[in-house]
C-alpha cells in the first residue's frame, strides 16, 4: 500500500499550482482524481504519496524538496517585472511562466560561468543608452536609437540583404547581438499569445524567443526586445493578434517603432521605392530583400503614405488565412519527421552560452553534473550534445 508523505507544506502545494496558472480542476484531471482530493492536499487534510508528489513536482517544474519548506519561497513577480496586469498574467500558459523562472536561473548561471563579468568587450546595453533618464518615448527617438544601434552592430543593409534566408538572418542578428553582451535563448513557449520577453540585468541581460513562431516573427521579436533592453525596461512581446495588454502601451509602441526602423531603415527604404504599383508580389520582394515579414513592409508603406490605411485589414486578413493553412500543413508534416533532440537543444541554448559551459567544464572549473545542469540536459546526453555542438561549430 502506498505511504502518504508527512511534512509537506500544503500552502506551498497551492502556491506552486497557482504560480503555473493551473486550476484545481486541471490538476484533478491530470491525476484522474476528484477535485476534492486536490483541495484536501492543499488544505492539509490529506497528503499525496511520494509518487504523486514527484508527479506534481514534474507538472509544476519544481524540485520535490521545495514542498517541504516551512515558508513560501521568494520569487520575482511577473506582473511587476514585465509591467503586466495580474489578469493578463493569468492568460499566460504554464510553460511561459516556467520559462520566465528559467530565464532568471540562466542569469545566475551566466554569473557563475563568467565570474560575474560579461565576457564581451563591447556591451551594447551600456554603450547605447538614453542620453537622459527622462527620455521621451516618441518616434523620433525610436528612429535615432535604431540608427545608432545598427551602426554599433556594424550591420549594413547590403549585408542584411545578402543573407540567404530568414533563418540565417535570425541567427546572424542573434550572433551579432550576443557578441555585444546580450544573451539570446530560444524555446518552444507553446503559448500563442507570446513571441518573446527580455529580462534586464546589470551584467547579463537576456532575451527569450518563442521558437514555435516563424523565423521572421522571431527576428522582429528579437529586435523589439533589444529595444526594451536599450531603454532599460523589461518587456514581453505579444503576437500581432494577441490579447495581452501592458500598462505601458507607450513603451510597446516605442519598441515596435524601434524594431520597424531598425530592420527597415526609412532612408534606405525610400530609395528602393520605384515600383509602378505595390501589390503582394512587390511586398514579397521587399520583404525578401530586408528579410522581414510582409507585415513589416506593409506597415512601412502605409506609414510613409504609399498605401492607404484601409488596405491593412484587407491584406492582413488574407495573409492570416494563408498562414493558418500552411501552419496546419507544416504541423502534419512535422508529425511524420519529428525534431532532433540535440540540435533543438543547441538551437535553444545558442552557440555562445553552450561554448562557455563546455569551456568551463574542460578547464575543470565545473563538474560533469553541473555542466548538465547549466545546459538543461541529463548527464547521459552530454557526450552526444558536445559532438553535435563541435560539428555545428566547425560548419559555422
Amino acid at each position: 500500500m502506498a505511504e502518504y508523505i508527512n511534512g509537506i507544506n500544503p500552502e506551498i502545494l497551492k502556491w506552486a499550482r497557482e504560480s503555473c496558472n493551473y486550476t484545481v480542476q486541471e490538476i484533478a484531471a491530470f491525476f484522474k482524481k476528484d477535485v476534492s482530493i486536490i483541495d484536501e492536499w492543499e488544505s492539509g487534510e490529506r497528503a499525496p504519496t511520494y509518487v504523486q508528489l514527484e508527479k506534481l513536482a514534474g507538472k509544476y517544474k519544481r524540485p520535490v524538496a521545495l514542498f517541504f519548506l516551512s515558508n513560501l519561497p521568494e520569487e520575482p513577480k511577473l506582473e511587476e517585472k514585465l509591467a503586466l496586469r495580474s489578469r493578463d498574467v493569468k492568460k499566460l500558459e504554464p510553460r511561459t511562466l516556467f520559462l520566465f523562472r528559467q530565464a532568471y536561473s540562466r542569469q545566475l548561471s551566466l554569473m557563475e560561468l563568467n565570474n560575474e563579468k560579461n565576457p564581451s568587450e563591447d556591451l551594447i546595453f551600456r554603450n547605447i543608452q538614453p542620453t537622459s533618464s527622462n527620455i521621451d518615448l516618441n518616434e523620433e527617438y525610436a528612429f535615432e536609437l535604431a540608427e545608432r544601434s545598427r551602426v554599433y552592430l556594424k550591420i549594413s543593409v547590403e549585408m542584411q540583404s545578402n543573407w540567404e534566408n530568414e533563418k540565417i538572418a535570425l541567427e546572424n542578428w542573434r550572433n551579432h547581438i550576443q557578441d555585444k553582451g546580450v544573451f539570446v535563448f530560444k524555446d518552444a513557449f507553446r503559448d500563442d499569445l507570446v513571441d518573446g520577453f527580455c529580462l534586464l540585468h546589470y551584467e547579463f541581460p537576456i532575451i527569450y524567443l518563442n521558437n514555435s513562431r516563424p523565423s521572421l516573427i522571431q527576428v522582429f521579436s528579437l529586435i523589439h526586445e533589444l529595444g526594451h533592453i536599450l531603454i532599460g525596461k523589461n518587456g514581453i512581446t505579444p503576437d500581432i493578434a494577441g490579447t495581452i495588454k501592458t500598462e505601458s502601451a507607450e513603451l510597446e509602441i516605442f519598441c515596435n517603432q524601434f524594431a520597424h526602423e531598425f530592420l527597415v531603415p526609412t532612408k534606405d527604404f525610400k530609395k528602393r521605392l520605384n515600383f509602378s504599383e505595390y501589390n503582394d508580389e512587390v511586398i514579397q520582394e521587399l520583404a525578401k530583400f530586408y528579410k522581414v515579414s510582409h507585415h513589416v513592409i506593409l506597415l512601412k508603406l502605409i506609414k510613409i503614405g504609399i498605401l492607404p490605411q484601409k488596405i491593412y485589414n484587407q491584406k492582413v486578413r488574407k495573409w492570416a488565412e494563408q498562414h493558418e493553412y500552411f501552419k496546419q500543413k507544416e504541423g502534419s508534416n512535422r508529425e511524420i519527421g519529428g525534431a532532433d533532440y540535440y540540435n533543438t537543444q543547441l538551437s535553444y541554448l545558442g552557440h555562445k552560452y553552450t561554448s562557455l559551459a563546455f569551456e568551463k567544464y574542460h578547464q575543470e572549473l565545473i563538474s560533469f553534473e553541473k555542466l548538465a545542469d547549466y545546459l538543461n540536459v541529463k548527464a547521459k546526453h552530454l557526450i552526444e550534445l558536445e559532438k553535435r555542438f563541435l560539428r555545428k561549430a566547425i560548419n559555422r
